[in-house]
């Protein structure tokens, strides 16, 4: 069978990075394939510093999921650190694992560089929790961005190393790394990509944000020079701005261009700004229905949990079996 897992860490505001390079594509695969798991991943969330309101956005983070499309009927969805099998089975793998392998992620090079000795070792380890969730459930395809896809390359890696010498328990997860999804970058420097953690709030489109606020935010967007509103390689601050007005428009890129011919960067903002506002409208009304009723939707993260737990204890099981661990 064909079994979909994902996840978001519950720090910061959610933002159309989120929504366009990993939200929209678990609605889509929801429909396609025969399971859907979709985790707020709060366990990762802790190893850089502990935000004050992880317990609101993790409750947050959840009623995007179900705003933005999650359907209860076709998928799951619960809270990471409800689930010890996930922590468990991390610590095992941590024992397939290699420091030398872990040092290469490029992710903890880059939030590691020139402090590596001061970070958390959960940092260092982080993939290996990563590859615990997704092996957990006997997943066979992870919807990931090209950030990722080098954590799902060290699951499948520890996945076949230990099927190897055990004969066989996990299944190997295949990324799934849309090439029609581009990644978001950011509003104030396209060089980089669209972040929760930014220092500044021009750098991203929050999912809750205002229209004024929006509006604001997109007439700041950095731009680039000359006129021409079109997708050039030398011209990444628009790539980025018509990237994000097809995700939310569904427009194609063409038609954008060509509807734009002429007309100034100004303009352009105006349009977008208001694509953006229509089109997180309706999640917002949503977000707001959900959120207002907690007692409902931690049922439903508690259902979630309790719906998952069979695959998860099944998987751990037969793990500690096959290494010697329990009686």
């Amino acid at each position: 069978m064909k079994r979909v897992f994902s996840g978001i860490q519950p720090t910061g505001s959610l933002h159309l990075g989120n929504y366009l390079g990993a939200i929209k594509q678990w609605i889509e695969l929801q429909n396609k394939v025969d399971e859907s798991i979709f985790c707020v991943v709060d366990l990762h969330a802790i190893t850089v510093d502990r935000d004050p309101m992880l317990a609101e956005n993790i409750l947050s983070v959840a009623a995007w999921y179900l705003a933005c499309g999650v359907d209860l009927s076709k998928s799951k969805i619960f809270i990471q650190s409800t689930r010890p099998e996930h922590a468990e089975l991390a610590w095992i793998l941590n024992c397939f694992a290699t420091v030398g392998e872990l040092g290469r992620m490029t992710q903890y090079k880059e939030k590691s560089e020139g402090k590596r000795d001061s970070v958390s070792a959960g940092l260092f380890d982080y993939p290996v929790l990563m590859a615990a969730d997704i092996l957990l459930y006997q997943t066979t395809d992870v919807p990931v961005g090209e950030d990722q896809k080098q954590h799902v390359e060290l699951a499948r890696d520890l996945a076949i190393r230990f099927n190897n010498k055990y004969q066989g328990v996990f299944t190997v997860p295949e990324p799934i790394i849309r090439e029609d999804v581009e990644r978001v970058r950011a509003l104030d420097n396209p060089s980089k990509k669209m972040a929760k953690s930014a220092g500044s709030e021009y750098n991203y489109i929050a999912l809750d944000d205002t229209p004024d606020v929006i509006r604001k935010k997109i007439s700041r967007a950095v731009t680039d020079s000359g006129s021409e509103i079109v997708i050039r390689e030398d011209k990444p601050a628009m790539t980025n701005l018509l990237n994000i007005f097809s995700g939310v428009s569904g427009r194609d890129i063409r038609s954008l261009e060509a509807d734009f011919k002429g007309r100034g960067y100004g303009e352009f903002k105006k349009a977008l700004a208001e694509e953006i506002i229509l089109f997180l409208e309706p999640k917002q009304k949503k977000y707001r229905e959900i959120i207002a009723d907690k007692a409902k939707l931690r049922t439903i993260l508690r259902d979630g949990s309790e719906a998952v737990a069979p695959i998860a204890q099944k998987t751990l099981d037969e793990v500690k079996k096959k290494i010697g661990l329990g009686i």
